[in-house]
C-alpha cells in the first residue's frame, strides 16, 4: 500500500514526484509488471548482475576498500548490458537516503551481503530488527527420526509428507516414530500416515494471537463458536505439557499479561499491542567483514544455460500457494494473474526456450495454422491468429513435457509465457494434492517431487522433453494484446506533465466529434464536453423540482431530495492485477465456481476480470514477444446511462433505476441472452446449470446427479443477495445491497432532520473494500467534492470504449509509467500507447492524411469489440519510433 501511494498521481505537479522501480527477475511477477525498468535474468545469475551495481554503487560513494574487488571479479562472472548496470547504478546514487535495494528470499546468502552492502552505502531508508533465532529445521528433525528412539511425534499444522523436500523422504522417516500425533484443519496427506489425527479448529473459531512481521503482537479472536468438535493449538500443547489449564482464553491472556499488556480489553478492540514489536537495532556494518564472507563463499560461476542446460524456479502457485488451499474452488478458479489459467499448474517457459525445444524435438508447440471461428489462418505476418498456442473453442491445447532435474521426472504440460528468462523454466506449485477434498482432487501437478533442501528456491542442470501428448488447459484470456487500440491507456510522467489531456487523444474518441454538438455554448451537458466524448454526463435529472402538472410538489420541495447518483473509477496506475477483488466479489455476491469443464466452454461467472496485456518494442508478429510490459485492467459492468443491454431485453428484466444503476430483476429474466450479445464490455454471465445447488461434476447427470448443497455451503452464502438458479442472467450491481444497507442506516441516523444523503466513503462496494492500493474508488457522482468526482475530474480519466456512447458511470485513470532517459531501454511512450500510434494514429513520420484514410482508422479501431472474444494477432511497434501523439494531428 505504501509503495501504491508513492504512485498516486492527482495532478501533473504529482508526476515528477511519483516513485522509480526497477525489477531484476528470472520470471514475470506482478512487481515486474508495474516496474518502469525491468531486466530478465535468470536466478543464478543474480550474484553476479548484484555484484556489478555494488561495484558501482560502492565507488560512486567512495567505500568498501577490499570489498569492490571482489564485486568486479563476482561481476565478471556473468554478461549483462553495462550501460543498463551503469545508469540503473546512477540513478540510485542520485537519490541517496531514499533509494533502496531488495532481493528475493530465494536467492544465495551472497546476494544478501551484497545488498546489504548496497543499502549502506545509499543511507537507505531501512530499519533492522533484533529477529528472534529460528529453530531447528526440518532436516535436524529428519535426522533424529532416522536414528530411531523417538516415541511421540507431534504435528501441528502444515503437510511435510506432501511438501517437504524430496531428498528427506519425511514420509519414511515419520513411520519410524512409534506413534504420530497430527493437528490440522483439513485431512491431507500428512493425516492419512499419522496414528492419531486432530480436527483443528479455524481460526476464525479459536482465541490466539499471533505476531507480524515486524513482531507486533496481534490478538485471534472466534467470531463464531466451532461448527464442528473441534479442537485449536493452545488447547494440545496445554494438555501436552500438563498446564494447569487448557483454555484458548486464559492462555491468551496470560501470555498477553507476560508480554507487558495491562488492558486486554482495549488489545481486542485495537488489534494490537502498543510497543510489542521487536527491538530496532543500529548496525554498523564492516565491509572487510563482508569481503571475508564473499571469499569464504562457495560461489562458482554456474555453466552457461541453454535447451539442455535449464534453471528451474518453484514458486507458490496462485491457485493454492503451498498446498494448504488446494481444496478451495475460490481460489481454484481465480484467474492466475500473469498467464490466465485456472484448475491448473503448468511448466511455464520462455518463447526462446519454446522455440529451440520445437526445433530439438521436432514437435510442434506453435502450429502453422490455427483454427479461428470456422476459418484457418496461416500463422505468418499480418494475418490473424489467437495467443500462438492451439486454441480449440477456447480450450489451449498445451504440449506436455517431460523435466528432469537430478534423475528425477514428472510429465506435464507447457505453457508459453513472455517475460520469462530465456532458459529459466517456472514451476507453481501447491496443486496435484491426493489426499484432498473433492473440490481439489485430481487438480494440477504436484511439483514437490523434484524439489530438494539444497535447491528449495530455484535448481540448475535441469532437462526437458517434448512428448507427443497434448492437455487441456482452462485459459480465460485467450488475447494477449490490445490490437492497437486505445482501451488501457499509458503514458510516460514527463509526457503526461507536458501533455496532461493525453488520455482522451486517442482511441476513436480522437478521431470523433463531441456528442453534444459541434458548438461548446450550445450544449447541454458542460461538463461531458470538458471530460471529452464518452465519459458520464454527470448533470443528472433533478428529482427534487416539481413538473409541470404535478400540483402535490408545489411547495413540498423539501420532502423530495435530490437523489444521490452511484459511480465508480478505477486508476490504472495502482492496479497491480493481484485479482484479490475478483475473489471478494464473488464472496460478496454468492457467485458459484463452475469448474474446470465450464471454464473450457466459457462459463465462468465471475462479474468481476482483470484482463491482462501484453506489448513489445519490436516484434515480428510471427513469434511471441520474448520482453513485454505488461497492463491491467478491471471490468465489471459499466452501468451505462446509455445502456446497450436494456434496449434488448424482451422483458425489462435489465433496467436503470433512479440512482443511475443497470439492475436485474431476476424473476423476470427469461435467458434469451440478447443482453450478453449486446454488451460491448462481455461483462455479463449465464447461469448455464444450477450451478449452487449442483456440485461440480454433478451438472450433466440430471435427475441421477445430487442436487442438495451441502449445509456449510449454505452458511457461506451472503443472505443479502438473491442466489440465482439455471437460467438466469447476472452480472456486477455495484453491491446493491450494501447501498441500500447504508440508505436505511442513514435515515435511521436522520431521524426528524431528513438527511437521507448517505456520507462519501459510508458504502464501500467488496472490490473496493478488498483492493490492497486503493485502485477503485465508489461514491455518488453528482456531488463534486466526493472521492469518486474527483478523481473522475481528473486528466486522466477516461471511458472504456468511450466512443460507442454509452455513458458508462465506471471510468478509468490512465496508467503512467516513470522511466529513467539514461537508460538504455528508455522509452518515448510506453509500448502500449507506441502500438495505437503505429497503428491508428496518424503515420510512424506524423504525415497528414486524407480524410478517406482518417475515416478508415476510425473503422478499424471500431471494428473490434472487448472483452474476451477478441483475438489477437501481435504488437508490432518500434522502440525507437517517435511518432507524433494521434491527438497531435487529429484536430486540424
Amino acid at each position: 500500500r505504501s509503495f501504491a501511494k508513492s504512485r498516486k498521481v492527482s495532478s501533473t505537479k504529482d508526476a515528477s514526484s511519483m516513485s522509480r522501480l526497477y525489477s531484476v527477475e528470472s520470471l514475470l511477477t506482478a512487481t515486474g509488471s508495474t516496474a518502469d525498468h525491468r531486466l530478465r535474468l535468470s536466478s543464478s545469475q543474480m550474484v553476479g548482475f548484484t555484484a556489478q551495481i555494488g561495484s558501482n554503487i560502492l565507488k560512486a560513494r567512495n567505500v568498501g576498500g577490499s570489498l569492490v574487488k571482489k564485486l568486479d571479479e563476482l561481476g565478471a562472472s556473468i554478461s549483462v548490458d553495462p550501460e543498463w548496470v551503469k545508469q540503473c547504478s546512477a540513478d540510485l546514487v542520485e537519490h541517496v537516503g531514499n533509494s533502496l535495494v531488495l532481493a528475493g528470499d530465494h536467492l544465495p546468502d551472497a546476494v544478501h551481503h551484497i545488498v546489504l552492502a548496497i543499502n549502506t552505502a545509499l543511507n537507505a531508508p531501512i530499519n533492522y530488527l533484533n529477529v528472534p533465532s529460528k529453530e531447528s529445521g526440518i532436516e535436524v528433525a529428519v535426522e533424529r527420526l532416522n536414528k530411531g528412539g523417538v516415541d511421540t511425534l507431534v504435528l501441528l499444522g502444515g503437510n511435510p509428507v506432501y511438501n517437504a523436500p524430496i531428498d528427506l523422504n519425511w514420509e519414511n522417516a515419520q513411520s519410524k516414530a512409534k506413534k504420530t500425533l497430527f493437528l490440522s484443519d483439513a485431512k491431507n496427506e500428512t493425516a492419512a500416515s499419522a496414528d492419531l489425527f486432530m480436527a483443528q479448529s479455524h481460526y476464525l473459531e479459536s482465541w490466539g494471537d499471533g505476531r507480524a512481521y515486524d513482531g507486533l503482537l496481534l490478538p485471534v479472536q472466534p467470531m463464531i463458536e466451532p461448527l464442528f468438535p473441534t479442537v485449536n493449538e493452545l488447547e494440545v500443547l496445554a494438555l501436552l505439557l500438563g498446564s494447569e489449564t487448557s483454555d484458548a482464553y486464559k492462555i491468551t491472556q496470560d501470555t498477553f499479561r507476560q508480554l507487558g499488556g495491562r488492558d486486554f480489553n482495549k488489545f481486542l478492540s485495537d488489534g494490537l499491542l502498543e510497543d510489542s514489536s521487536y527491538e530496532v537495532v543500529p548496525i554498523e556494518v564492516d565491509y572487510a567483514v563482508i569481503f571475508d564472507v564473499l571469499n569464504s563463499d562457495k560461489f562458482s560461476a554456474q555453466k552457461e544455460l541453454s535447451s539442455d542446460n535449464l534453471e528451474v524456479r518453484f514458486t507458490p502457485s496462485s491457485h493454492g500457494m503451498d498446498g494448504r488451499f488446494a481444496n478451495n474452488g475460490w481460489m481454484l478458479e481465480c484467474p492466475d494473474p500473469i498467464t490466465k489459467l485456472t484448475w491448473d499448474n503448468p511448466i511455464l517457459i520462455s518463447p526462446r526456450l519454446a522455440k529451440d525445444l520445437e526445433a530439438r524435438d521436432g514437435v510442434q508447440i506453435f502450429p502453422k495454422k490455427t483454427v479461428l471461428n470456422g476459418a484457418t489462418f496461416e500463422a505468418a505476418k499480418g494475418t490473424l491468429q489467437r495467443n500462438k498456442a492451439i486454441f480449440d473453442r477456447g480450450k489451449e491445447m498445451a504440449v506436455v513435457a517431460e523435466l528432469t532435474i537430478n534423475g528425477r521426472s514428472i510429465e506435464a504440460p507447457i505453457h508459453v509465457l513472455p517475460g520469462l528468462a530465456n532458459y529459466t523454466i517456472q514451476l507453481p506449485l501447491g496443486l496435484g494434492r491426493k489426499v484432498v477434498g473433492r473440490v481439489g482432487y485430481g487438480v494440477g501437478f504436484d511439483f514437490y517431487r523434484l524439489r530438494e533442501s539444497s535447491n528449495m528456491g530455484y535448481a540448475n542442470n535441469a532437462a526437458i522433453k517434448l512428448t507427443k501428448k497434448t492437455y487441456r488447459l482452462a485459459n480465460t484470456q485467450e488475447h494477449w494484446s490490445m490490437e492497437g487500440r486505445a482501451i488501457v491507456r499509458e503514458a510516460n510522467a514527463d509526457y503526461y506533465t507536458k501533455h496532461p489531456d493525453f488520455a482522451n487523444k486517442v482511441g476513436v474518441e480522437s478521431h470523433a466529434p463531441a456528442n453534444y454538438g459541434k458548438y461548446d455554448y450550445k450544449s447541454l451537458q458542460k461538463k461531458s464536453l470538458n471530460n471529452y466524448r464518452g465519459n458520464s454526463a454527470y448533470e443528472h435529472p433533478k428529482f427534487n423540482e416539481p413538473y409541470p402538472n404535478v400540483k402535490v410538489w408545489k411547495n413540498n420541495q423539501d420532502k423530495f431530495p435530490q437523489i444521490q447518483q452511484w459511480g465508480m473509477a478505477l486508476d490504472a496506475n495502482s492496479c497491480f492485477g493481484c485479482s484479490a477483488c475478483v475473489v471478494a466479489c464473488q464472496s460478496e455476491n454468492n457467485i458459484p465456481i463452475v469448474g474446470k469443464d465450464q471454464v473450457l466452454r466459457g462459463r465462468e461467472m465471475h462479474w468481476m476480470r482483470i484482463d491482462r496485456y501484453f506489448s513489445a518494442a519490436k516484434y515480428d508478429q510471427a513469434e511471441i514477444p520474448e520482453d513485454v510490459q505488461v497492463s491491467f485492467m478491471g471490468v465489471a459492468c459499466q452501468h451505462c446511462e446509455n445502456a446497450p443491454c436494456e434496449s434488448v431485453c424482451p422483458v425489462n428484466a435489465t433496467v436503470h433505476d433512479k440512482q443511475g444503476l443497470n439492475t436485474m430483476a431476476y424473476n423476470r429474466c427469461v435467458g434469451t441472452r440478447y443482453c450478453a450479445n449486446n454488451c460491448p464490455f462481455k461483462v455479463r454471465r449465464f447461469n448455464f446449470f444450477d450451478w449452487n445447488k449442483r456440485q461440480v461434476g454433478e451438472f450433466y447427470k440430471g435427475p441421477l446427479g445430487k442436487v442438495d448443497e451441502p449445509e456449510l455451503q449454505k452458511m457461506q452464502k451472503n443472505p443479502n443477495v438473491t442466489v440465482r438458479m439455471r437460467g438466469v442472467m447476472e452480472k456486477c450491481t455495484y453491491c446493491v445491497q450494501r447501498i441500500e444497507s447504508a440508505k436505511i442506516d442513514q435515515k435511521r441516523r436522520a431521524g426528524p432532520s431528513g438527511d437521507i444523503h448517505v456520507k462519501d466513503g459510508a458504502i464501500k462496494t467488496a472490490c473496493q473494500q478488498v483492493c490492497p492500493t486503493d485502485a477503485i474508488s465508489f461514491g455518488d457522482i453528482s456531488d463534486p467534492n466526493s472521492e469518486v468526482s474527483k478523481m473522475k475530474a481528473s486528466d486522466r480519466n477516461y471511458s472504456l470504449l468511450g466512443y460507442l456512447n454509452v455513458r458508462a458511470r465506471t471510468t478509468y485513470l490512465a496508467r503512467l509509467r516513470n522511466p529513467n532517459k539514461k537508460m538504455p531501454d528508455y522509452y518515448d511512450k510506453p509500448f502500449a500507447y507506441a502500438q495505437y500510434d503505429e497503428r491508428y494514429g496518424h503515420g510512424s513520420s506524423g504525415d497528414k492524411h486524407s480524410s478517406a484514410e482518417h475515416n478508415k482508422h476510425s473503422l478499424l479501431d471500431n471494428s473490434h469489440g472487448s472483452g474476451k472474444d477478441h483475438v489477437s494477432d501481435a504488437t508490432h511497434t518500434s522502440h525507437d519510433h517517435h511518432a507524433p501523439m494521434a491527438g497531435d494531428v487529429a484536430n486540424h
